[in-house]
C-alpha cells in the first residue's frame, strides 16, 4: 500500500464512524422521545381514571343529600274502610257489622238490619232489664236462687261466662217475654220488632232474633246505665268487662257479650278506647258442639280492620 492512499482511508473511516454515531444518537433520541410519549400517555390515562373516580365519589357523596332534599312522595295507602269491606267480602257465610263512635258519629255499617238467631246475646238486655227493675224496687236481686246465693251472683255468671245454668235460674224466677214487659222494654231501647217474639223463660228458653243495629242499641243502653254510677250499674259493668271470650279483640278494655248456637256466632262490645265506640258483629258461623277453628281467626281479622277504622 502506498503512502498516498492511507490518509484517504483514514478520512473515510472517520467519516463513516461519525455517521454511524449520528445515526445511533438519532435512534436514541427517537427512542427516548417515544418512551417519553408513552410515559406521558400513561400518566394522562392514570390522571383521567383518577378524575373519573373523583367525580364518581363526588356524585355518590351528594346523591343522598339530593335525595334527602327532594320532595317526599307519599306512599300509596289502603283506605281502612275499603280494607274492612275487602276483609268482610272474604268471609264465609253471612256477616253483619255495625260500629258507631258516639263522640263524632263515625259509623261503619254492613247489612246491619239482617236478623240472626240471638242466642246468648239476649242475656245482655235481660241483665239490664233485671237491674233496672231492681233499682226501681220491683224485684230483689239479693234473693237466693237454686245454685246461687243471690240473683246478683247469677247475673254476673250469666254475663261473664255466659253461664246457661245461671240464666235458667234467673228466667225461671223472672221470665222475660211480652207478658212480663220485656218486649216493651226492648222496644224502648230502640230494638226493632221481629216476627218471632224475643223471650227468656222455662217454656221458651232463649228465643228470638237480633240484628247488628239492635245490638248497638242494646250497647248504647248499657253504656248509659253504666254511666249512672250506681253500685248495681258498677257490678254489671264489671261483669261485662270480665267476659272471658276472645272473638272481638282490641288493646283496650271491652264490655262485651257473645252468643254461640247453630247458625249464630256473635260478639258485641263497648270498646273503651281513648275515644270509645260500639261494635256488633253477627254471623251465621256458630256451632255449639264443635266450633270451626277458623272462626277465631276470622274475628281477629275483622277486629284488626275495625281498629284501623276507629282508632286511627
Amino acid at each position: 500500500m502506498n503512502a498516498a492512499c492511507a490518509p484517504a482511508r483514514t478520512v473515510y473511516r472517520s467519516a463513516h464512524t461519525r455517521a454511524r454515531r449520528r445515526r445511533a444518537r438519532r435512534r436514541r433520541i427517537w427512542r427516548n422521545r417515544l418512551l417519553a410519549l408513552i410515559v406521558c400517555l400513561t400518566l394522562m390515562r392514570c390522571a383521567a381514571f383518577a378524575a373519573e373516580a373523583a367525580l364518581d365519589a363526588l356524585f355518590l357523596d351528594r346523591a343522598p343529600v339530593a335525595q334527602q332534599n327532594a320532595p317526599t312522595q307519599p306512599e300509596p295507602s289502603v283506605d281502612p274502610r275499603q280494607a274492612l269491606e275487602d276483609c268482610l267480602n272474604e268471609m264465609p257465610g253471612s256477616v253483619s257489622v255495625l260500629a258507631v263512635r258516639p263522640s263524632d258519629g263515625l259509623t261503619f255499617a254492613r247489612e246491619e238490619n239482617r236478623q240472626y238467631y240471638a242466642a246468648s246475646l239476649l242475656k245482655a238486655p235481660y241483665a239490664l232489664w233485671l237491674c233496672r227493675q231492681a233499682e226501681a224496687g220491683d224485684l230483689d236481686l239479693n234473693e237466693s236462687l237454686p245454685g246461687w246465693d243471690t240473683a246478683r251472683q247469677a247475673i254476673g255468671a250469666m254475663i261473664t261466662r255466659s253461664d246457661n245454668q245461671a240464666a235458667v235460674a234467673l228466667f225461671t224466677r223472672w221470665p222475660a217475654n211480652a207478658d212480663t214487659g220485656f218486649s216493651d222494654f226492648l222496644a224502648g231501647l230502640g230494638v226493632a220488632e221481629a216476627q218471632k217474639p224475643r223471650a227468656l223463660s222455662p217454656a221458651t228458653k232463649i228465643t228470638g232474633t237480633l240484628s247488628a243495629a239492635d245490638a248497638v242499641q242494646i250497647l248504647k243502653a248499657l253504656d248509659e246505665y253504666f254511666a249512672t254510677g250506681t253500685a248495681l250499674a258498677g257490678e254489671l259493668k264489671q261483669a261485662f268487662l270480665d267476659a272471658d271470650h276472645n272473638y272481638l279483640v282490641t288493646d283496650w278494655p271491652m264490655a262485651k257479650k257473645y252468643g254461640n248456637w247453630t247458625g249464630a256466632l256473635h260478639d258485641i262490645a263497648i270498646v273503651y278506647a281513648p275515644d270509645p265506640y260500639y261494635v256488633a258483629v253477627l254471623t251465621d258461623w256458630g256451632d255449639p258442639v264443635q266450633e270451626a277453628p277458623e272462626c277465631g281467626e276470622n274475628y281477629r281479622r275483622i277486629s284488626s280492620c275495625l281498629t284501623a277504622v276507629f282508632e286511627a
